[in-house]
């Protein structure tokens, strides 16, 4: 019997131990994450806006439909240039999580960016690449399709390999387009 005693005494502190390494590294890596999101996210506003010299959180009522996570309006002077919506879709591996500029100026989408995800690495994970962001820059504010070759206007090229990511990304970017046009 005082075998079983003293196993459990030792289980119950290892847990107890493990936990509290647990907690502590999350206590000490929480602020660096949270920081880091918070400048990639000023980072993508910024490219999407560089004339902006502000960005508000844009409110509401009932809040925002589907994946939308937030819109921020931007404005150049005083006068509302355009907007970044924030989006979060599952893709192949995770979720991603995304802003997408749409510039009510210009009547374009003014760009995209990946903020987080868990892609599958050399393939999905491309999806945080120069070369897949500029797809979407600077297309007319329409619903874009997914086609894996040969682009016309309105479809994005698919990712090789990487098909499902890609369909998120552009369902993510129609899901702000369809917020933008309910907007106005």
């Amino acid at each position: 019997m005082s075998n079983i005693v003293k196993t459990s005494a030792f289980l119950v502190v290892t847990a107890v131990i493990v936990v509290a390494m647990l907690v502590i590294s999350h206590s000490l890596t929480l602020e660096p994450i949270e920081y880091k999101f918070a400048t990639a996210r000023e980072a993508v506003m910024r490219e999407s806006f560089p004339q902006a010299d502000s960005f508000e959180e844009y409110r509401q009522e009932g809040g925002f439909p589907g994946n939308i996570v937030g819109v921020m309006e931007a404005s150049a002077g005083g006068i509302p240039v355009g907007y970044v919506v924030e989006l979060s879709v599952h893709g192949y591996s995770g979720d991603i999580r995304l802003m997408v500029g749409i510039s009510s100026a210009e009547g374009v989408i003014a760009g995209m960016r990946v903020i987080s995800h868990s892609e599958t690495p050399g393939l999905g994970a491309l999806i945080v690449k120069e070369a897949f962001y500029s797809r979407y820059s600077n297309l007319p504010i329409a619903p874009l399709t997914v086609v894996r070759a040969g682009a016309g206007e309105h479809e994005i090229d698919a990712l090789t390999s990487a098909t499902v990511s890609t369909r998120a990304v552009t369902r993510a970017v129609n899901e702000a387009i369809a917020w933008y046009d309910g907007a106005r």
